[in-house]
């Protein structure tokens, strides 16, 4: 199939797919980013999510920042299945393949660590708005300034007043590492899932739902079980210097905040918030999953048809 057809069917495929893991997984990534920035606040997930409920409610609350959740993960995953297909056949090229379903599964992470480039891209200032959104109540709360702004276009004027286009990008590089290390495990763990539970002599693309979204949400939790350390990283630098009780974390020096949390909190807090990450991976990558390989047989057979 032509390369610009199959990328913008990935496009469209990654679209779909990002806008389903935030519409099944928002509540409990709210809570993940509140536990991670917060610590002194919540001691639990199951804490941080009753106390979000009940006190902020359901949309304003565990639903906080879902517009730009939307933006950003439509975006991250529209870049990423975009060019995804180039991305596997500059690995192809690498390894002299001829056809890129040949790949191995080192190969198709690989593949995958080059997409966490683009997507790490797009994906930095989007996530910074939706997570000051996310912690909006708790910074209000630990006595930071009164006059906060609300809202997504709120907050992006605020940051590009006070901290300058820059200030988007605040968090890059632990996004970045994320992002790349995170994509290569995700692309290959789900491969690996998918030759798991082909059957002998079935092409895996032919496989159902139910088995795309298991694999889905066990790569899910491959790639956040192996870079939860870098996520916790980045929301302490994107919101933990707006908080008066950690001045610490206005270095934007992604290593020396890396070392700062483990010398002062220990080595659990490079894990706090990953139980409701987990939770909320499982359903998201499944969705996520489900939406891209629907999204792609459609797009493949008006192609064919067409051609």
């Amino acid at each position: 199939m032509n390369q610009t057809i199959e990328s913008a069917i990935g496009l469209i495929a990654g679209m779909n797919g990002g806008i389903a893991a935030v519409l099944v997984s928002q509540p409990l990534d709210t809570v993940k980013v509140k536990i991670q920035t917060f610590p002194e606040l919540y001691h639990s997930a199951t804490r941080c999510f009753i106390d979000t409920l009940f006190k902020e409610g359901l949309f304003r609350g565990l639903y906080a920042g879902t517009l730009p959740a939307l933006i950003a993960s439509a975006a991250e995953n529209a870049v990423t299945f975009a060019i995804l297909p180039p991305c596997q056949n500059i690995v192809a090229y690498m390894f002299g393949i001829s056809d890129t379903k040949t790949l191995n599964l080192l190969q198709y992470g690989l593949a995958g660590f080059f997409t966490g480039i683009g997507s790490a891209s797009v994906l930095c200032p989007t996530e910074l708005v939706k997570c000051r959104a996310q912690a909006f109540n708790e910074m209000i709360l630990l006595d930071h300034k009164k006059a906060l702004p609300t809202g997504p276009a709120g907050i992006t004027k605020h940051i590009l007043k006070t901290e300058g286009l820059r200030g988007l990008y605040r968090g890059f590089l632990p996004t970045l590492a994320r992002e790349t290390f995170g994509m290569g495990v995700f692309f290959g763990s789900y491969e690996f899932f998918r030759d798991l539970m082909t059957p002998s002599g079935s092409a895996k693309e032919d496989l159902g739902h139910l088995a795309t979204a298991v694999a889905g949400g066990l790569s899910g939790m491959a790639i956040w079980t192996s870079i939860f350390p870098f996520d916790v990283v980045k929301s302490r630098m994107q919101i933990g210097h707006l908080s008066p009780n950690s001045p610490s974390y206005h270095s934007t020096n992604f290593l020396h905040v890396l070392r700062l949390i483990y010398q002062t909190e220990g080595f659990r807090a490079l894990y706090t918030g990953l139980a409701p990450t987990l939770l909320r991976t499982v359903p998201a990558c499944a969705a996520l999953f489900v939406a891209v390989e629907w999204t792609r047989k459609i797009g493949h057979r008006l192609t064919d048809k067409e051609s």
